[in-house]
């Protein structure tokens, strides 16, 4: 098949000619985004007793990242809270009803993004009647699909509902945590335009808008070691705005290089260092210990 190795090879080519200034602010970017959720999660770690500093939640937030990435969920999530009781002090019940505020505070960006994605779509379907018809199925079955997870997860028991009521998370915490999720969503945004400009694409506000929740919806659907829906759905959202493969396999690259290659490689340099072997063995069982209440680390 030398037609692939073509465009392989062109697209090789392609990323070879990236601009170092964008590239290299598109990483510092990402960098940026950690401390951002980590200091997020942190405040709500707080409201519920929890004494952890910044930096730790961080990279306990990192090593999720990279648990997150070659584990089935929760796995990512069990090995932050693992790895944040490690260094802290906040049991099992305080962290993870902390990372549940922490997760809904991220709804009015995505909803703010889900919409200008829309327009986008919107525009296309103008000129590509057949879009709808194609992409409205594939959408119903990935969110039928993210509900089925989130089911199955047990996030949508009776349990977290009660913890909730009883987490003291007030209205000025949660706008700083959507605060904090709005800039998160922002560096995305940031992010993925510096990774196009790096190759000499410029895209509208809501084109990049409908990268971050293609890029957001492709993490839902499971793949090899998080690998292949993420990628496939930024080079069909590039391609149907007019980018060439090659172009848009080298953009796919130089952002999945960041936003997964070194979350996963830095984050598993966090896992040895700061929890080890435990903390792994925690995030392949998927769920926390039964040990909600016990004493604090």
């Amino acid at each position: 098949m030398p037609s692939i190795w073509r465009i392989v090879a062109t697209s090789l080519e392609r990323l070879s000619t990236a601009r170092p200034s964008y590239a290299a602010a598109a990483f510092l970017l990402y960098v940026v985004s950690l401390f951002i959720a980590g200091a997020r999660w942190r405040g709500f770690l707080r409201a519920q007793g929890g004494d952890v500093g910044i930096v730790r939640a961080t990279l306990a937030t990192l090593g999720g990242i990279a648990a997150g990435n070659l584990t089935p969920a929760p796995g990512g999530e069990a090995c932050r809270i693992a790895l944040v009781r490690l260094g802290g002090r906040a049991t099992w019940r305080e962290a993870t009803i902390a990372a549940v505020w922490d997760r809904l505070s991220e709804l009015p960006p995505i909803l703010v993004l889900t919409l200008m994605s829309l327009v986008a779509v919107r525009h296309l379907a103008s000129a590509r009647s057949g879009l709808i018809a194609i992409g409205l199925p594939v959408a119903i079955v990935i969110i039928v699909f993210a509900l089925w997870r989130l089911r199955r997860s047990g996030f949508l028991s009776t349990g977290w509902r009660e913890g909730l009521a009883r987490g003291g998370v007030r209205l000025p915490l949660f706008l700083a945590g959507v605060g904090y999720s709005s800039a998160l969503w922002l560096q995305d945004f940031l992010r993925l335009s510096c990774v196009t400009l790096a190759f000499g694409v410029a895209l509208s506000s809501t084109q990049i808008a409908t990268l971050c929740v293609l890029a957001m919806l492709g993490g839902v659907v499971p793949g090899v070691a998080g690998l292949g829906p993420v990628e496939g759905g930024l080079i069909a959202g590039l391609m149907a705005f007019g980018v060439d493969l090659p172009t848009a396999a080298a953009i796919t690259a130089l952002e999945r290089a960041i936003s997964y290659g070194f979350s996963t490689s830095a984050g598993a340099i966090v896992i040895a260092m700061l929890g080890g072997g435990s903390v792994w063995s925690a995030a392949r069982r998927q769920t926390p210990s039964s040990d909600g209440d016990a004493a604090r680390s």
